[in-house]
């Protein structure tokens, strides 16, 4: 299965990745140039459309992060487990995690590798202990989106047999 990039993507990306406006228009317009294999095909046939897209969610991210953590906080408050902005579409939650990781190691210069300690990594999905279905399904996006997982040295490894005090390293293939 090939993971396609949706504006939110792009937009995640941006906001991360503090990048000057010509940086930008240069992701953007690698990205529209190979659209067919990196766009999701709904905002393959125009470009205005896309480009138009990425800035709505980038307005949409930034007023909605606020509010977002302003409510979280009420909710806290008052005693609720309820937190918003949490997905329980936990392959979609790791699926765009680790684009914007590609779009990090693909479109920022100087830019090689990520790296997590894997804790840390499994913590950010909501996890406390590694599970098969875990590394099952950030195994799948890993190889679907071309990514290569290693030890320092450039030892490739398995999530799912590494201690989780070990800090892994992100590459492209």
């Amino acid at each position: 299965m090939k993971y396609l990039y949706t504006p939110f993507d792009v937009a995640v990306y941006f906001t991360s990745a503090n990048l000057t406006i010509s940086e930008e228009q240069s992701v953007l317009m690698s990205l529209w140039e190979q659209r067919d294999a990196l766009i999701w095909y709904h905002y393959r046939k125009e470009k205005k459309k896309f480009l138009h897209s990425v800035k709505h969610e980038l307005h949409r991210l930034e007023g909605f992060l606020d509010c977002a953590d302003e409510l979280n906080l009420i909710l806290q408050e008052i005693g609720s487990e309820f937190s918003l902005g949490e997905s329980n579409y936990e392959q979609g939650v790791i699926e765009s995690y680790f684009k914007i990781f590609k779009l990090r190691l693909t479109y920022t210069p100087g830019t090689d590798f990520c790296k997590i300690k894997l804790r840390n990594l499994i913590g950010r999905f909501g996890y406390r202990r590694r599970t098969a279905s875990l590394v099952d399904c950030i195994n799948r996006t890993l190889k679907s989106l071309g990514l290569k997982v290693y030890l320092r040295g450039w030892e490739p490894c398995d999530i799912g047999t590494v201690p989780l005090g070990d800090i892994i390293v992100i590459r492209l293939k």
